[in-house]
């Protein structure tokens, strides 16, 4: 049975304390579209949020895992700082991973298909990809090389900010637009603003390795491991390439795919990194 809430309202130390609840909900998709706020797991991940502009309401820590000194000067102004009893803790997040420092944020705005027409680098196109761990390392992979920004096609905004999503791009979900659309939708824009769609095609003729001196800015689309983009996107590709690999193997994982894609793309965009 939980002890009666402390008297000390930073210090939660029950499942009663009124400020447990909220961080319940945010485990969830529900909890984050009702409440529209998400939570943001260690210190590094929050960190790379502030710089990004993120609003942060509420900073928690358990035990000895105290907030730095720099991240406190950081913090949001009017941002409150909270400890968590470890048992709450471990009560608060029961068979999700457990987190010692985290934050409660502002859900950033949904970011459009008019966002690309800011955009002067390359895009990396997401259709269809649901594995957190993948689309977080494409992310961080595409933010060290250059590229200008993420398109993931028929996703949830809301997903974006799933806590195994942020932990997974260590963060840097924040630093790059993150552009969500329907593949139809994403389609029509294509056409209307005369984009250079770029597909992944295991069977394509023409290799990775041809795409470096296209002066065009690219849109590069990847699809799952298994099936790979869907027809409508394959059929209004201007471009398909592939990465030659050995035969006894039959597909490389897409995180892998997008990196070797996307360093090979390097040579022009280069002097942008």
């Amino acid at each position: 049975m939980d002890e009666p809430t402390s008297p000390n309202p930073f210090l939660i130390d029950s499942l009663n304390h009124p400020l447990a609840a909220p961080i319940r909900k945010l485990l969830t998709r529900e909890g984050r579209r009702e409440l529209n706020q998400i939570l943001i797991d260690d210190e590094e991940n929050i960190l790379q949020a502030l710089s990004a502009g993120v609003e942060i309401e509420s900073l928690y820590f358990s035990g000895e895992d105290s907030p730095s000194d720099l991240l406190r000067q950081k913090l949001t102004a009017g941002a409150t700082i909270h400890e968590v009893a470890k048992r709450t803790t471990k009560k608060l997040f029961e068979n999700d991973k457990l987190s010692r420092i985290f934050a409660i944020a502002e859900t950033p705005k949904p970011v459009g298909l008019d966002m690309l027409q800011t955009i002067k680098k390359d895009i990396v196109v997401l259709e269809d990809l649901s594995i957190s761990g993948n689309i977080g390392n494409i992310t961080r992979t595409s933010l060290a090389l250059g590229v200008g920004g993420i398109l993931l096609l028929n996703m949830d905004p809301l997903d974006i900010y799933d806590r195994r999503l942020i932990r997974a791009s260590r963060g840097y979900l924040f630093a790059l637009p993150m552009i969500t659309a329907s593949t139809k939708d994403f389609l029509a824009y294509c056409q209307q603003h005369n984009e250079t769609l770029l597909v992944m095609d295991m069977h394509a003729e023409k290799t990775v390795d041809e795409i470096s001196a296209l002066p065009q800015r690219l849109l590069i689309a990847f699809g799952s491991e298994k099936d790979g983009c869907s027809p409508d996107l394959e059929q209004a590709a201007a471009l398909k390439v592939c990465i030659p690999i050995n035969n006894k193997v039959e597909s490389l994982n897409v995180s892998a795919s997008a990196g070797i894609t996307v360093f090979s793309r390097l040579g022009f965009n280069q002097r942008d990194v």
